[in-house]
């Protein structure tokens, strides 16, 4: 008998992986009993019983009417029910581009390896305006501002047409990354205004004349945006904007024109005095059927010039260091042509469309940008000071946590990194889109976690190297960025992750458009709840085929794709829970929405991985840097089992998250946190960071000389040390190479060698506590 149900599970488990029709496994299953029995596997009752059983679910599941009857029917009572109905809040938006390719796969638990993330280098264009503009960096804050507006600061990715530089988004970045060492809040500020802005909107979804009119009169400065918080999260949740305005006709330049009746109280926004642009999402409706017999018109982005539109502006505090003003802007029944709105009239309705590319394509250029030179500046400052400096006596590179902290450091570096190519490759076809929004507050986070470690490597030191190379803007820029993006981030991702449920989704916007019919077509609803059913039963069998092929005795089986197995069995889970929590999402009103969260944090570690193992499988031969990209992926595993674990905890009650938990995790939890402990310190590899033209990197390369100088004198520096009984330090160390000078155990060249690697240490920790200025 036992052998007789598991080859019934078997046929099942089969048929669900490979997506079978369901008259085959029919088949299979009327025979089956047939085949036992003359197997003497089970007895005739058996075989009796369990063929009746098996009739039944083989009738029900291939008649379609009796399928109705008994399944679709019932569910679609409990649909309509008045405590079930959260369904109707759900409304897909798009049709395919709030989800790349790339990220529908990996939310179906299907993710694509034959993806190729190359690390494309920037133009020579690119790096020849980055070293123009990096040579007057040591100007005051306020001209080297007007420096970089003369110089089109804001018309890096604005076409030569237009009076622009062109730089693609990968040029872009480098630019952002670049200043981002002089400044990183100003940077920040030059990444947002390039790639979030009205001007950004412009330039991707204006109209011929809109950016013949504003585009030119940017780049040559003529020109300033607003920056206004983003309306997308609140079109996302409502479907439209609270700004609302009518059709109507009305004179404007001496002729009848038909344009926009608008209203708005006090939009605060950033700029300077010469701001004058800015866009405003509005609420689109033809009472008197001007444009068409429809009254609700949907969302369009206006586009608001105070120098000639009757917009009252005013200014408010200074903030950022000086580089903005807080202003208010009101306007009261003012009228603006159709020609204001960004890609004029065809354009209409395509506003959540416009704001969400717009917003997505940016989120993928200038955060990462900025983080890196902070991430890079901690991981690098990190290494060099464990070799130069001692605690207790005792060189810090000594001390296992010092050295297991610092690859850490880097294995954060290296994520960052290979995150950052992934959201810049394929040009104006991207692989990421909505993933580019969820990694915008991580990555700040991550960054500002970097430089938490560096004051446990640093110690007293950290505080003068933050402030001397501004790394403690960067606080100010993850403020900058909640600002404009709403202040809270775990609650923009409620809406965000609902609409990217229903895109992603091969059958849930299906089911929630014929639901939504006033007659409802109980064929296409079984057809659908059908396909739903499947979809579920087919991820939760990946989820055991891949846990098998995960465990320790799978992996002699398939080793060389043991790394693609894990990135598949985490996918599978993710598209269980998630296709799980929504349906929980849709039919309670009430929910611990905490899930959303959790579940956008398994995205992010998904993409991650995906991207590190591209470059893993690429570098078979550098031993440092395939031990960081396997000690990213083991961690990464570790915070995405851990992010799943916690979705599903928050989504579902005890019992049913047990009963989740079992099914997702049928041999325990695979995965565990990374070592990242080696016997020694990994280098920092490439060391391309420290060769920007900025001058910031002054401190950095007085401290890897220090470094590299300290190194070089090893040998020498044991060998007093072994001589005198005593460790050599930034206290002793003239004493000490007297003392070994004199009884001949160092030759006076070993002693000047050592002298001038200390000399070096110790005019680092005197700078530290007396500035750059101090009388040696």
């Amino acid at each position: 008998m036992i052998l007789y149900l598991l080859a019934l599970l078997l046929i099942l488990i089969v048929h669900l992986y490979y997506r079978l029709p369901f008259w085959l496994l029919s088949i299979f299953w009327f025979l089956t009993p047939f085949i036992c029995y003359k197997l003497k596997l089970i007895t005739n009752t058996q075989g009796i019983i369990t063929l009746f059983l098996i009739l039944n679910i083989i009738i029900i599941g291939n008649f379609n009417h009796l399928r109705r009857l008994f399944f679709t029917l019932p569910l679609l009572r409990i649909f309509n029910s008045k405590d079930r109905i959260n369904w109707q809040r759900f409304k897909n938006i798009d049709d395919g581009w709030l989800v790349t390719d790339f990220e529908k796969a990996l939310y179906n638990g299907q993710p694509d390896f034959n993806v190729q993330i190359p690390d494309s280098p920037p133009s020579q264009s690119a790096q020849d305006f980055l070293n123009e503009i990096g040579g007057k960096s040591d100007l005051g804050p306020e001209r080297y501002r007007r420096f970089l507006s003369d110089h089109g600061i804001a018309a890096l990715a604005i076409d030569k047409n237009h009076a622009g530089h062109g730089f693609n988004r990968r040029d872009v970045a480098h630019i952002i990354n670049g200043i981002s060492q002089y400044n990183p809040l100003l940077a920040a500020l030059i990444g947002i205004i390039n790639t979030e802005s009205v001007i950004s909107l412009i330039n991707r979804h204006g109209t011929p004349t809109q950016r013949e009119d504003y585009l030119p009169a940017f780049a040559k400065g003529e020109k300033q945006p607003f920056l206004n918080t983003t309306f997308l999260y609140e079109l996302l949740e409502n479907g439209r904007s609270s700004i609302e305005g009518r059709l109507e006709t009305d004179l404007y330049d001496q002729q009848d024109t038909v344009g926009i009746r608008l209203s708005f109280t006090d939009i605060i926004m950033l700029g300077t005095a010469r701001s004058s642009v800015f866009y405003v999402a509005v609420n689109l409706s033809d009472f008197t059927n001007l444009l068409s017999g429809h009254t609700r018109l949907g969302t369009v982005l206006c586009l608001l010039d105070s120098a000639h539109d009757n917009i009252e502006v005013i200014p408010g505090n200074e903030v950022y260091k000086g580089l903005f003003n807080y202003y208010r802007c009101s306007a009261k029944d003012i009228f603006i042509p159709m020609s204001q709105i960004i890609g004029g009239e065809t354009a209409i309705n395509q506003g959540i469309r416009q704001l969400f590319l717009n917003q997505a394509q940016g989120a993928g250029v200038w955060p990462a940008a900025v983080s890196r030179y902070i991430q890079d500046s901690a991981s690098y400052f990190s290494w060099y000071f464990a070799h130069i400096k001692k605690q207790n006596s005792r060189p810090l590179m000594d001390y296992r946590l010092v050295r297991k902290q610092l690859n850490r450091q880097f294995s954060y570096r290296q994520r960052l990194i290979n995150v950052q190519q992934t959201a810049l490759i394929n040009g104006d076809k991207p692989l990421m889109s909505y993933t580019n929004i969820l990694f915008k507050n991580s990555l700040f986070d991550a960054s500002l976690q970097q430089l938490n470690w560096l004051r446990t490597i640093l110690g007293s030191h950290a505080h003068q190297i933050k402030s001397e190379h501004k790394l403690n803007q960067y606080f100010r820029v993850k403020h900058l960025s909640m600002e404009l993006d709403g202040h809270s981030h775990e609650i923009n991702q409620l809406p965000l992750m609902k609409k990217v449920a229903l895109s992603a989704h091969p059958w849930y916007k299906l089911e929630i458009a014929e639901l939504s019919k006033p007659r409802v077509d109980s064929k296409k609803l079984d057809k659908f709840l059908f396909k739903h059913l499947a979809y579920i039963l087919h991820n939760i069998v990946k989820v055991w085929v891949y846990a098998v092929r995960t465990s320790w005795l799978g992996r002699f089986f398939w080793r060389k794709s043991k790394h693609k197995n894990r990135i598949r069995r985490l996918s599978s889970s993710y598209a269980l829970i998630a296709d799980l929590a929504l349906i929980k999402w849709s039919l309670r009103k009430d929910n611990n929405t905490e899930f959303t969260a959790f579940l956008a944090e398994c995205n992010q570690h998904l993409v991650t991985q995906m991207a590190v193992l591209s470059e893993y499988r690429q570098h078979k031969n550098h031993d440092r840097r395939r031990f960081v990209l396997k000690q990213s992926l083991r961690d990464s595993y570790y915070l995405c089992q851990k992010a799943l674990n916690q979705s599903i905890n928050s989504a579902f009650d005890h019992y049913a998250s047990l009963l989740l938990k079992i099914i997702i995790f049928p041999f325990g939890k695979p995965f565990h946190p990374a070592g990242f402990a080696t016997d020694e310190a990994l280098e920092p590899l490439p060391e391309r960071g420290l060769q920007h033209p900025i001058q910031a990197t002054r401190s950095i390369t007085r401290v890897a000389d220090a470094s590299h100088q300290l190194l070089a004198s090893k040998k020498i520096e044991t060998a007093v040390t072994n001589a005198t009984g005593l460790t050599v330090t930034s206290k002793n160390y003239q004493v000490l190479i007297d003392r070994s000078l004199a009884a001949g155990i160092i030759s006076v060249e070993q002693a000047e060698q050592l002298r001038a690697a200390y000399d070096a240490i110790h005019d680092l920790e005197i700078i530290n506590h007396f500035g750059n200025h101090y009388d040696p």
